[in-house]
């Protein structure tokens, strides 16, 4: 455990925000570092900065992080990580697709891709307009970008999995990157498989320990940690995931199953 200083806050959405700490790091696009805030909590939160000052981007909506939310430049937070398995970028046209806080970590990976000379599509879905998250930073980069929200405020109105489906009838890639809600994940996951484009999925679990000890984040299945195997995982395991788009755990075991959307 290193305790390190808030160095700056972003204000990326009404209820998103952005850390960058004074902690440098080197990581793997799509690794996690465990966050801990003293007398409260440790969470596992994905890098959405992976190379220099360490960035975690944050949706406040929990005690834990709604008390992160509260954290001032230049209060303390202890981290441990980067720990578990990232994104291997393979081909040279990536196709991206993020939902929500899915995003940051494929925001790093699009980063990352762009500095090899990799040529990025991203598709960015939100409920609306103003979640709609890291467009100008991937744009700015190089990165096309698509947008889709539920109410139509940006881009088509739809889901991520609308987009995908025209633009996998008009273009092919080496690859696909998903992060976001799993049912969404799912849904990604057959539109390429359909196209036959490998796929490779960000999953998130309840972690306790984040170096493979616990064992709480096995998922059923395959008995895969995904604080280890993971949290990024090939479309080949994925596939022999039996909970995967059907339910996850909470902290004492209990199943929660996923709300399915269209």
């Amino acid at each position: 455990m290193r305790v390190t200083r808030i160095k700056e806050i972003r204000k990326e959405t009404e209820r998103i925000k952005t850390y960058i700490l004074e902690e440098k790091v080197d990581a793997i696009p799509g690794q996690f570092v465990m966050v801990w805030i003293p007398d409260v909590d440790e969470k596992p939160l994905s890098l959405s900065y992976h190379k220099g000052n360490m960035g975690i981007t944050v949706l406040a909506q929990g005690p834990f992080t709604n008390k992160l939310a509260e954290l001032r430049v230049g209060d303390k937070v202890g981290i441990r990580g980067p720990f578990g398995r990232g994104f291997k970028i393979v081909g040279d046209s990536l196709l991206l697709v993020g939902g929500g806080v899915g995003v940051p970590p494929l925001a790093a990976l699009a980063d990352e891709a762009i500095q090899n000379g990799k040529k990025v599509t991203a598709i960015v879905g939100a409920i609306t307009k103003s979640e709609l998250l890291f467009v100008d930073r991937l744009e700015n980069i190089g990165v096309r970008v698509l947008t889709c929200t539920d109410d139509g405020t940006c881009g088509t109105k739809g889901f991520t999995t609308d987009v995908l489906r025209d633009i996998l009838k008009k273009e092919k890639f080496d690859q696909c990157y998903t992060c976001g809600p799993e049912i969404m994940m799912l849904k990604v996951l057959y539109e390429a498989k359909k196209k036959g484009i490998p796929t490779q999925i960000s999953m998130e679990r309840y972690i306790k320990c984040g170096i493979g000890i616990c064992g709480h984040c096995i998922v059923d299945g395959t008995g895969q940690r995904v604080c280890k195997e993971g949290p990024v995982f090939r479309d080949v395991d994925v596939e022999k995931i039996s909970e995967f788009g059907k339910y996850h755990r909470d902290a004492s075991g209990t199943k929660i199953y996923f709300r399915n959307r269209k």
